[in-house]
């Protein structure tokens, strides 16, 4: 098996990379910037990718199987779209120049879903998106295009992933900014201030979400164009907090700031795993008693 990753440097690439489930898959990986591992780094250049870099970086690695998870997560609209939305165009076009193009996964997001009210819950894949953020628009404009491609009869399935958990997590992430906040504090005067609290969410830790993709590439055939990546448990935010706190080990109090609040926060966001679990994938919740102290220390090791 041979996949061509790209993205492998990010937060998700970096533990697929990791992966147990990885034993014995030949991986090249399409890189920015040049790198100590030329037999697995395939340089295109700082981007934002076309179909150009992508037909050298097929034409290379000669890949059963191409996971992009290449993209950002913050960032203004115009941004976002440039490293979302252009380098999967491009990436389709040059796999549909190809004879036989290899089966393709773009990662997408929960948050191409938008605000779902609580009797959709849990969300399947079949719900309407209506996406509110621009990270949101950005990545369902990315999976608009593989619809499209999937039309036209080339191979490719989003793989529409929930909060992914665990060490290495983007700082302007919920958990490790509790992480951070709760460092500080523990320094100065105990205080923290959030938004709201009140939220359910379904976290997935990304190892899971690794392994998860991994047996998704390595699968004979796929069923459906989209497919949750998510644990179907939702996770309330002032539970996980208070958890992270008494972790600590410090006295904290926890002040609700107004200007934090969001209008449009969405009181539960979990995902269905009717689709995961019918091509025998049970994904596993996270473990947030041993995970939560990791994220915290890993926040004390950033911090001093």
């Amino acid at each position: 098996m041979r996949i061509l990753l790209t993205g492998s440097s990010g937060f998700l690439g970096r533990h697929i990379l990791a992966s147990p489930a990885s034993a014995g898959i030949s991986f090249r990986c399409a890189t920015r910037a040049e790198s100590s591992r030329p037999d697995r780094d395939i340089v295109l250049g700082p981007g934002p990718w076309g179909r150009t870099e992508f037909e050298h970086a097929l034409a290379v690695s000669r890949p059963d199987v191409v996971i992009h998870c290449a993209g950002a997560t913050h960032g203004e609209a115009r941004l976002l779209f440039e490293a979302n939305a252009v380098p999967t165009a491009g990436l389709l076009a040059a796999l549909s120049g190809m004879a036989n193009p290899p089966r393709t996964i773009l990662l997408g997001s929960a948050a191409e879903y938008g605000y779902v009210s609580n009797d959709a819950m849990p969300v399947r894949e079949d719900h309407p998106c209506q996406p509110r953020s621009d990270y949101g628009i950005s990545k369902y404009t990315q999976t608009l295009l593989g619809l499209a491609a999937a039309e036209r009869g080339l191979p490719v399935m989003v793989a529409r992933l929930f909060n992914p958990v665990g060490l290495g997590m983007p700082p302007k992430l919920a958990l490790p900014s509790f992480a951070r906040r709760i460092v500080k504090a523990s320094g100065t005067d105990g205080v923290i201030k959030v938004g709201n609290l009140e939220v359910s969410r379904d976290f997935i830790d990304v190892r899971e979400a690794a392994h998860l993709l991994i047996a998704l590439a390595c699968a004979r055939h796929w069923c459906w164009p989209i497919l949750n990546l998510c644990s179907g448990h939702a996770f309330r935010l002032d539970v996980l907090l208070n958890s992270m706190i008494t972790a600590c080990g410090k006295r904290i109090d926890v002040q609700v700031d107004p200007e934090l609040l969001r209008s449009d926060d969405m009181p539960l966001l979990v995902g269905s795993t009717e689709r995961l679990l019918a091509v025998g994938l049970a994904p596993e919740p996270p473990d947030f008693e041993s995970l939560l102290p990791q994220i915290l220390a890993d926040a004390e090791n950033a911090c001093h």
